[in-house]
């Protein structure tokens, strides 16, 4: 995949990515996102929303009250779910927490489910405040997971056209992990292919892979810097590199991002 990022006088600079022929596929190759209930299906998941909840073994069958997304593969009869002050956990007991970075799931049928959190409250604690469910420029918001009152009350929007950040400008994947499953939803891996730990709690924050979700949405960079932090960022995880011109403060002519990420 290469980004382009032109700027040509303008403040603001804009993406430009050249797409390969299968991002423009017919829409009816696919499924597409149908709501019923707190429940969406994506064609091959069912993605089901609820403020009442109770863990697998991993968490001792812990039951609450304060939010959960859980995901089921039809394929593969496997699940993961996203609870609490968030945590995730898999049909097979894979297990971790995060608490400063959203998460972004790449799931197989091409449905992007980015978590994002709550602030932290007065303990340090966060929780899930939003979730948007986006597939063949289709999105979903679910919302009403938790509140500190403890009286939310979950609803999800109907499909909506556009990309969860194009809709909601909140839903910025920048400092976000990203994870994706392999053979199935036990078999989750971060954004540099490497498996979660089958043993333990695993810490999800700081994993990186959002940058790329984020440039993969083809929308509008506020400024500058954020293209530089972007830059800065990819570099920073290895496979990437970055090739720019001399710029000034005042003016970016031309700053080409080579990601080495292909789809």
């Amino acid at each position: 995949m290469s980004v382009s990022i032109q700027n040509s006088g303008n403040s603001d600079l804009a993406v430009d990515q050249t797409s390969s022929s299968t991002d423009f596929a017919s829409a009816s190759a696919t499924a597409p996102l149908t709501v019923s209930g707190n429940t969406i299906d994506t064609g091959r998941y069912l993605i089901t929303a609820s403020n009442d909840y109770s863990t697998g073994a991993a968490y001792n069958y812990h039951t609450d009250t304060d939010g959960c997304v859980r995901i089921f593969d039809k394929q593969t009869n496997t699940y993961l779910q996203v609870f609490g002050d968030p945590h995730i956990e898999t049909s097979n007991e894979v297990h971790g927490k995060f608490q400063q970075d959203g998460l972004v799931i790449d799931l197989s049928d091409g449905t992007q489910v980015q978590v994002q959190p709550t602030g932290a409250n007065s303990n340090g604690d966060t929780h899930i405040n939003a979730v948007s469910v986006t597939k063949d420029n289709q999105t979903s918001f679910i919302t009403g997971l938790y509140n500190d009152a403890g009286n939310a009350s979950v609803q999800i929007s109907a499909p909506q056209t556009g990309n969860a950040f194009q809709l909601n400008n909140t839903f910025d994947s920048y400092s976000d992990t990203e994870l994706h499953p392999g053979s199935s939803l036990n078999d989750l891996r971060f954004a540099n292919n490497s498996a979660l730990s089958a043993s333990g709690e695993t810490s999800l924050d700081g994993k990186g892979g959002g940058i790329l979700e984020f440039l993969d949405q083809r929308v509008p960079l506020k400024s500058i810097d954020s293209v530089i932090q972007a830059s800065t960022s990819m570099a920073g995880q290895g496979s990437q590199s970055v090739d720019a011109p001399e710029y000034s403060a005042a003016t970016l002519n031309n700053l080409r991002i080579e990601t080495g990420y292909s789809q």
